[in-house]
């Protein structure tokens, strides 16, 4: 499993977020390619910001808060 998919799990089966979106665990994405396809608008935002990170170029909060709020805007 790659780097990104590891981090994309430990946002995913983070206990708040378990307990407020009640994500059934079989069902999550394991990459986050497969999240980026994900229906659920909030697992999608979680890939936009995992798939940003390169390690390279730092994203700053400001380019990710309008990516994330583009995205939310258009799926809702």
């Amino acid at each position: 499993m790659a780097r990104k998919d590891d981090i994309l799990k430990s946002f995913l089966t983070h206990e708040l977020l378990e307990n407020k979106y009640e994500f059934n665990k079989e069902e999550l994405p394991s990459t986050v390619r497969e999240a980026l396809n994900s229906d659920k608008p909030i697992i999608k935002a979680i890939a936009l910001i995992v798939e940003g990170l390169d390690g390279t170029s730092p994203v700053t909060d400001s380019v990710l808060r309008n990516q994330v709020t583009q995205f939310l805007n258009e799926a809702l």
